[in-house]
């Protein structure tokens, strides 16, 4: 922007610098059609910058997502009759065995325990179940629906996300719960970045064996990494199309796909089956 306006400055004072000469008279027609030009350009520069900023967002928004209290998920079980039509062993004992995944989720999430904990209830973050289990997130459509488990992802009262669960098609048993986990967040340009590292965390706690001094902890942290260098990046970027209106700076997307093993889920989820009178409360 600096360049424009030192340009137009140069212009002017070659403009001052001609006018006592006679050269003024033979080429101010082409002079003023520099200008002219010059600020046009200098117009466009300065609208489309304006153009670029983010929408302005409403108070009672920001409130819901900053100021609120966690939602109380109201899940929306699936209809696994709906989804056994052709699907293999493996993916039915997924479904049976991540019956249970929001409620464990929310449990840790709603525990002092969470990476994403900022007191002694937990965290803002929660999922909610849905019912719909046609897989978006992972982005292979070519062999048609791919069922898997799907949950809204709400930061307080702000659903911000989605998060999609899925078992890798002939590795899947419940001795063996290897998954692929597919995170998609919103609006993430509004809160901290530890808020939203410390949420993956949590989820990668649960679909990996995220433990220190294994290959999954390693590759789960690359993984995170390079999503949020993705935003970052996809943030700054100067396009190089001029007029390039199809990608408007927003307030951040993160996407993130996680793949490994599903055990400590798996742990957890039985220590919370066998809790006495097997009483499951959704936080």
């Amino acid at each position: 922007m600096s360049a424009i306006w030192t340009l137009l400055g140069l212009l002017l004072a070659a403009i001052v610098g001609v006018v006592g000469s006679a050269l003024w008279t033979e080429y101010s027609f082409q002079i003023l059609t520099i200008i002219v030009f010059v600020n046009a350009m200098a117009t466009i520069t300065l609208w489309r910058r304006a153009a670029r900023r983010p929408e302005k967002l409403k108070k009672k928004f920001l409130n819901r997502l900053w100021e609120s209290k966690p939602i109380t998920p109201i899940h929306e079980p699936p209809v696994i009759e709906n989804v056994m039509w052709g699907v293999r062993k493996p993916r039915l004992q997924f479904f049976s065995d991540f019956d249970d995944f929001a409620n464990v989720l929310n449990e840790w999430l709603a525990s002092p325990y969470a990476y994403s904990a900022i007191s002694d209830a937990g965290g803002p973050w929660r999922l909610q179940g849905l019912s719909d289990t046609d897989l978006h997130l992972h982005g292979h459509f070519d062999a048609g629906p791919t069922p898997g488990r799907r949950y809204a992802v709400f930061h307080n009262q702000v659903r911000l996300g989605k998060f999609e669960v899925e078992p890798r098609w002939s590795e899947y048993s419940t001795q063996n719960p290897r998954v692929s986990a597919y995170v998609k967040l919103n609006w993430v340009r509004l809160l901290h970045f530890g808020r939203i590292l410390s949420f993956l965390t949590d989820i990668a706690l649960h679909v990996t064996e995220y433990q220190p001094g294994t290959l999954e902890y390693l590759q789960t942290n690359q993984e995170i990494d390079r999503a949020v260098m993705a935003l970052l990046w996809d943030t700054q970027e100067i396009s190089m199309f001029e007029f390039e209106f199809d990608h408007q700076p927003d307030y951040g997307e993160i996407k993130v796909q996680l793949d490994g093993m599903a055990n400590y889920y798996l742990e957890r989820r039985q220590a919370l089956l066998n809790k006495p009178g097997n009483e499951q409360q959704q936080k």
